[in-house]
């Protein structure tokens, strides 16, 4: 990891949209208590904006951002990883494998597939956004890397996933000093050496970032985010909406209960029906940082066939033992942290948890129960 060498202007999650964290009644906090606990990160704090995928069997994840000894609030600094780590089994014991990323990097879109996962963009150690796009495979325990076109211009906190073949990137910005989001949407083939980007039908409205996204079969769901209206105040999204290939819109779906920024992703589809939506927040908080309450307990479930929403489980929390520790061991509802489907699970590696904050913890919501 490198230090950041200069303080960028704010922060995603920490610089205006501080959300509530819900409360919840016993059933709730019974439903909780069916999230399962995997081993945390051997890192003393863990990261925001990492990826996760599942190579020749193993949960991988690497990259990611933290602030490694004091939060946002007595001036603490961010840091990027380029680590990569590996977990064989559930309970087992995370290893530092000795490939890593090409470079300290953070918060760019990411996109499992079976037996590699692509990267497009993000922020790097020193703090400028990232056009780069590569596909990390494991050949042992060796990190392969294969360099991708890049992407047209730098983009960071956009929104991956693999549809048809296709590796697809979504909203973002171009430049996180601004209070402004990008609407393009890129392409770019798979497994074909030298193939380039291609410009994809804009996502509606002016603009969002840290959305979530899902493929059903050669179809692409967005999910969520949050943009910016006219007078620059910030806008949670709750609008989902759906790309088919070959079409020249996206349609618009039915919206989510409530908004959902930077929820788990990609989000999955269990049984080619229910898509579900982990992790992220809805509304903003007013106070101080320092006293952030937590993220959105409620998953959301979509029903593909009757296009309806419903609650899925909750998510449990243990409040903070130390509210100026940059960690928490958690398990607490996480904004910024890849997904995957492991073993039966739909399993959030890592993440931020209050205002700058990161744990270390690994859950997993079993397949079973979405």
């Amino acid at each position: 990891m490198q230090p950041l060498r200069r303080v960028l202007p704010f922060v995603l999650f920490s610089f205006m949209a501080i959300p509530f964290a819900k409360k919840t009644d016993a059933a709730a906090d019974t439903a909780a208590k069916k999230v399962v606990s995997l081993t945390p990160l051997p890192d003393p704090v863990g990261f925001a904006g990492m990826f996760a995928a599942v190579l020749n069997g193993r949960l991988v994840a690497g990259g990611g951002s933290h602030f490694p000894d004091k939060p946002l609030w007595l001036e603490g600094q961010k840091a990027y990883s380029d680590r990569v780590f590996a977990l064989d089994r559930p309970r087992g014991a995370w290893r530092v494998l000795a490939g890593r990323l090409p470079h300290p990097m953070a918060h760019f879109a990411a996109a499992p597939v079976a037996a590699a996962v692509y990267l497009a963009g993000g922020i790097g150690g020193d703090g400028r956004l990232l056009a780069e796009a590569f596909e990390l495979q494991l050949a042992g325990d060796d990190v392969v890397i294969r360099p991708l076109a890049p992407l047209p211009q730098p983009l960071a906190y956009s929104a991956g996933v693999v549809a048809d073949g296709r590796f697809y990137v979504a909203g973002g910005q171009q430049d996180v000093a601004k209070k402004a989001a990008v609407t393009e949407v890129w392409s770019l083939e798979v497994g074909k050496a030298g193939a380039p980007w291609r410009r994809e039908p804009d996502l509606p409205g002016s603009g969002v970032f840290v959305g979530a996204m899902a493929a059903v079969g050669s179809q692409v769901i967005f999910i969520g985010g949050v943009g910016y209206d006219a007078a620059g105040k910030a806008v949670q999204s709750n609008k989902v909406y759906a790309l088919s290939a070959g079409a020249k819109a996206w349609v618009e779906l039915p919206d989510m209960p409530e908004p959902r920024v930077g929820a788990v992703t990609p989000c999955p589809v269990v049984a080619g029906r229910h898509l579900v939506v982990m992790g992220g927040y809805a509304s903003a908080f007013p106070g101080e940082r320092r006293d952030h309450p937590g993220f959105s307990r409620q998953t959301l479930i979509y029903d593909l066939e009757s296009r309806t929403w419903r609650n899925g489980p909750v998510l449990p929390y243990v409040p903070p033992v130390d509210k100026d520790s940059t960690s928490d061991a958690g398990p607490a509802p996480m904004v910024a942290a890849p997904g995957v489907v492991w073993n039966d699970l739909f399993v959030a590696v890592s993440g931020e948890v209050r205002a700058s904050v990161r744990t270390p913890a690994v859950v997993g919501l079993p397949l079973s129960e979405l």
